[in-house]
């Protein structure tokens, strides 16, 4: 393991739109129609130099590695999404033609169980996780907060179980100093990926103090589309890069 590699392990989910080739013929949605579903340029924003980076590379509608790989959900009921779905939060039918449960249990292993099994890997050389996470501007019909205006930052501790308080704190000040609005476990407070790797002390080699973090999409994507206002990305890049540069400084310094 690199001396250069900082100790701050970073996870990037839902940045994918790519769909399996073993589902082509499945699938009614395209790579395109994808786009709806996915947490735009959180790749770009969250990849960080010098850190344990993880990524997804299928779509969070095929397999969501944010989820449970028992949680199996046929549909989106009130907003409760499995690891895979048949039916999109805004209704959308995902199949023309439904994968058998051995399929859908072959793609969980295949793309859920080695993200996972990366952080495993990662953890003992971490002393700190970082899910990175962007959310839509209003809040979608299915969800709790429906129709509701959605903060700058939202930060996710598992409901004050996956970090530390003054950890929370770092982060919430961190943007609300560069003039963010910032709200703690609203709309979201993280799902499986805090929930199975992350404690408020660091439990080496299984678990690692952690945060989720989720940007507002309306603040770097032009509006009624998908595509990125350039330098806004650029500019939440750097950010994220010195928000570890000083979380290091302070949290783990040599």
């Amino acid at each position: 393991m690199s001396s250069s590699i900082r100790p701050i392990l970073v996870s990037i989910p839902h940045a994918s739109n790519k769909i399996p080739e073993e589902l082509n013929e499945y699938v009614a949605l395209t790579e395109k129609d994808l786009l709806a579903y996915t947490d735009l340029y959180t790749e770009e924003i969250f990849s960080i130099k010098d850190v344990h980076l993880i990524k997804c590379n299928v779509s969070r509608v095929i397999v969501d590695v944010n989820r449970a790989p028992d949680d199996i959900s046929k549909e989106y009921a009130q907003a409760e999404e499995g690891v895979t779905v048949h039916t999109t939060w805004d209704g959308r039918s995902v199949y023309k033609k439904e994968p058998s449960p051995e399929l859908a249990d072959s793609l969980i292993k295949k793309y859920h169980d080695p993200f996972h099994e990366k952080i495993d890997e990662a953890i003992p050389h971490a002393r700190f996780m970082i899910d990175g996470h962007s959310f839509l501007p209003v809040g979608p019909k299915l969800k709790n907060d429906s129709g509701q205006i959605r903060p700058d930052i939202n930060i996710g501790n598992g409901n004050y179980t996956s970090c530390s308080r003054e950890q929370t704190v770092f982060f919430r000040e961190f943007f609300q100093e560069r003039g963010y609005s910032v709200e703690i476990n609203f709309p979201y407070s993280g799902k499986y990926i805090l929930g199975h790797h992350c404690h408020r002390r660091r439990i080496p080699p299984f678990l690692v103090p952690g945060i989720q973090i989720e940007i507002n999409q309306g603040l770097y994507v032009k509006e009624g589309s998908h595509d990125a206002i350039p330098e806004r990305v650029e500019e939440f890049h750097g950010l994220f890069e010195r928000l570890v540069e000083e979380f290091v400084e302070r949290y783990c310094p040599e």
